[in-house]
């Protein structure tokens, strides 16, 4: 099973968004994350990055509001 973690605008550790990430949905203008427990996170940006051999997504996001779908 392939999980990522996904962050904000670079990869370090207080850019964090969710990990165990293992959904992906686009939206217009946001990006929808499902991690291994079914918890889902809705955040405002789009996709910058997505490196599947290492688990790392990278999103662009202009603000600093995510949201609990």
């Amino acid at each position: 099973m392939c999980l990522a973690s996904v962050y904000k605008n670079e990869q370090s550790k207080e850019n964090l968004l969710c990990s165990d990430v293992s959904a992906i949905e686009m939206g217009e203008g946001s990006v929808t994350l499902t991690d291994l427990f079914g918890r889902r996170l809705t955040v405002e940006g789009t996709l910058k990055r997505a490196d599947l051999t290492g688990g790392v997504v990278i999103l662009e996001v202009a603000a600093d509001e995510a949201k609990t779908a």
